[in-house]
């Protein structure tokens, strides 16, 4: 049988796993602004960032799209970032030049600002909090009027190949790896659902723009090795408790999925980004 989903215990895995992970995620990959990261240029461009903007970075991770934002803010403008790890925490703390700017230990599902905000982005954060629209809704409440929401998820799992190449073997041989209901990476991956997510939580005026980018995570051994230590970091224990055979059929599988992505020995994975806007009326 199939465990059921605990969102406590799945918020406690969480914190833990970027506590792990965080640094590594940070320096080799969302810093660089490389693959989907590109989308933390496109999310500030469609913020308009005015200088005396108060701007609430929701889901901050190490502060790529705080730092990006903190660089048209002024003196009077006002930067917060808020996250579930700490270590992700100090990282963007120490990133950021920008005086006016707060980084806070805090579930996106209870944001307790008694403060109202012009802006709040969220960078592929919305997908993984169990009640999306509780989130949507605390954010659209400590928006001022007019005030305007920016958030970017990641495509279906056709559209993201980096991702289903290896989940897909992994569902396949181990299927109660995760418990049914757990938020996955492509859960707002259809244009349509994100655009009746955030419109369900009384914005208005909602968009969404589809962006390609491309990703290159060298050869398979590369790729495998990366993902194994960083994406799939919460579940390897898991993974290998099933044994070098099971292990072994992943890979064998995994490859056969990434070799059609494969140029000169090299993975190219394109990487489909939706970043949708909203506004509070």
């Amino acid at each position: 049988m199939k465990p059921v989903f605990d969102p406590t215990q799945y918020k406690i895995t969480t914190k833990a796993n970027w506590n792990t992970v965080a640094s590594e995620y940070h320096y080799n990959w969302a810093d660089k602004k490389i693959g989907p990261f590109r989308s933390t240029i496109e999310i500030a461009k469609l913020a308009n960032i005015k200088p005396d903007d108060k701007i609430l970075d929701v889901a901050c991770g190490t502060g790529v799209v705080s730092k990006e934002i903190s660089q048209f803010l002024g003196p009077n403008g006002l930067l917060v970032g808020i996250d579930l790890s700490r270590t992700a925490l100090n990282i963007a703390r120490g990133s950021i030049a920008f005086e006016n700017s707060t980084f806070l230990e805090m579930d996106a599902e209870n944001i307790g600002f008694n403060f109202k905000f012009d802006k709040v982005t969220c960078q592929y954060g919305l997908m993984f909090f169990p009640d999306s629209q509780k989130v949507l809704e605390s954010i659209r409440k400590i928006l001022n009027h007019r005030g305007m929401l920016v958030v970017a998820v990641h495509g279906l799992a056709e559209d993201v190949p980096y991702f289903s190449t290896i989940m897909k073997p992994i569902l396949e041989h181990i299927p109660d790896i995760r418990p049914d209901g757990t938020p996955t990476v492509h859960r707002f991956g259809n244009l349509k659902d994100l655009e009746s997510e955030i419109a369900k939580a009384g914005f208005v005026n909602v968009s969404v723009v589809r962006h390609d980018f491309v990703y290159k995570p060298g050869t398979f051994e590369e790729y495998w090795e990366d993902y194994m230590h960083s994406t799939a970091n919460s579940i390897r224990s898991k993974i290998e408790s099933h044994g070098k055979e099971t292990m072994d059929k992943i890979k064998q599988d995994a490859q056969k999925n990434a070799s059609r992505y494969e140029k000169d020995g090299n993975i190219v994975f394109p990487w489909t980004v939706l970043v949708a806007s909203g506004f509070n009326h």
